[in-house]
Parts: structure tokens; sequence; C-alpha cells
């Protein structure tokens, strides 16, 4: 008899200790004692003294003014992969690699599509999971997974359940109405920043959100707190 082995669920936090840094700017981090995270902790308290009450800004739409060479090219690569996978909470190699794929032939096939790593932000950015906590319905994109699965989110008075729907320009997204009282409090309880980009028409009344533009015309450098290296991530998938 066949017995398939059950997985189990591993948060994402133990995978920040590799990469050196807090991916996705939770400050539950800050609050574990085991002596495992100390080192972690004590590097992140360092970063934020330098810079006292001010906020990073990376500007995506252009190339990073990067003038050394890596020495570990290999590691560099695999670690941008990490920080953009665990950022949008846990996206698998296989997803990773179909999106850039896609990215970088919508480039050749199209000549309007002149960036792709502008076709990739949008592709990642206008998921129903990220767009929900962009929107500051959630605490997390997980949460987010959590409600879509169940069902309590509709797009457009349709009912989605699939996690990487991609939402498009006029699409309405909205809640059960027994969800409610969960996404008031989420609302309540959040910080309020990043703030939610312009592209997004939130209306936190009747707990709807409608896409009005597209992402390139939107500045996108206050929603990451640190560098990501999308177009990296491009090269490493193009043959």
């Amino acid at each position: 008899m066949l017995t398939t082995k059950k997985r189990r669920y591993k948060p994402l936090y133990k995978k920040f200790l590799n990469l050196r840094q807090n991916v996705q700017n939770r400050p539950r981090i800050f609050k574990f004692k085991k002596r495992k995270w100390k080192n972690l902790i004590e590097f992140l308290k360092r970063f934020q003294n330098r810079r006292p009450g001010k906020f990073k800004l990376y500007d995506f739409q252009r190339y990073p003014l990067l003038s050394f060479s890596f020495k570990n090219n290999f590691r560099y690569k695999l670690h941008t992969k990490q920080k953009i996978s665990h950022f949008y909470g846990g996206l698998s190699e296989k997803y990773l690699k179909k999106v850039s794929t896609l990215a970088l032939n919508r480039t050749k096939l199209k000549k309007k599509i002149t960036n792709s790593k502008l076709f990739l932000i949008e592709s990642l950015e206008k998921r129903l999971d990220v767009v929900l906590y962009r929107s500051h319905f959630v605490t997390s994109i997980r949460s987010a997974r959590q409600l879509i699965s169940h069902g309590h989110v509709f797009v457009n008075k349709c009912q989605v359940k699939n996690c990487n729907f991609t939402l498009k320009n006029g699409d309405l997204v909205a809640f059960k109405p027994m969800t409610h009282c969960l996404i008031e409090n989420n609302v309540k309880s959040s910080k309020g920043w990043p703030m939610s980009p312009k592209y997004l028409q939130i209306n936190y009344r009747t707990f709807q959100v409608l896409i009005i533009e597209d992402i390139k015309s939107t500045n996108l450098s206050l929603q990451f707190p640190f560098w990501m290296d999308f177009s990296t991530l491009l090269k490493s998938y193009e043959r």
C-alpha cells in the first residue's frame, strides 16, 4: 500500500535567515527570541539606525548603476529569485519561469511592448492575492490566498478560487458580506504603509477594489522595501 507524506507548512521566516533580509518587511521578526534569529535581528537594527526616519525609494523602471561585479554570480541570481518569490508569498520556481518566459516572448512578438521588465512587474502586481494585499484588506498574501481559496472573493460578481488569477483594467473585486467584519478589523490594524498604488480605486465602505489604469503609468518605488532586480530574474530564464 502506497502512502503519501503529508506536506507540513513551513513559515517563510526561516528562509529569511539565508537571505539576511526582512523580505516581507514584517515587524514580527524583531520579537523572535531564539538564538538563531539573533544575528539577523542585530543586522536589521544596524541597517535601520543608518537611516533613521527615512524610506529609501527604488525606481524599477531604470537599471541599477552597479560599478562592481559579483564574485558569485550564481549565488546572486539564486538570492534574487528567492527574494522575489518570498516577497510575493512563496511563488514556485515553475510559476516564475512561466511568467518570465511569457514576458520575454511578448517583447519579441509585439512591437508595442518594449520593456519586458515592466510586463513582468505588471503580471505579478495584478495577481488577485497581491491586489488584496496592496489594498490593505488582508494582513498578508497568505491570508489573501486563504480568502480566495475558500470562495469569499468575487471578480465582476463571479466567484474566483484561483489565486493566480490576473486582473485587468475595469475589473471590480468584492467580498462576501460574511467577511466584511474580518476585513474591517484588518484595515483598522494595518499601518497604511506603504500607501496603496494609484491604479487601484479602493472603497473602504463597501470593501471593493476597482482597477482603473495600467501599472506602467504608476511609480512603484514605494511598494518595495528593498531593491528587487527583475532584470536579473529575466536574464536567468533567457535562452
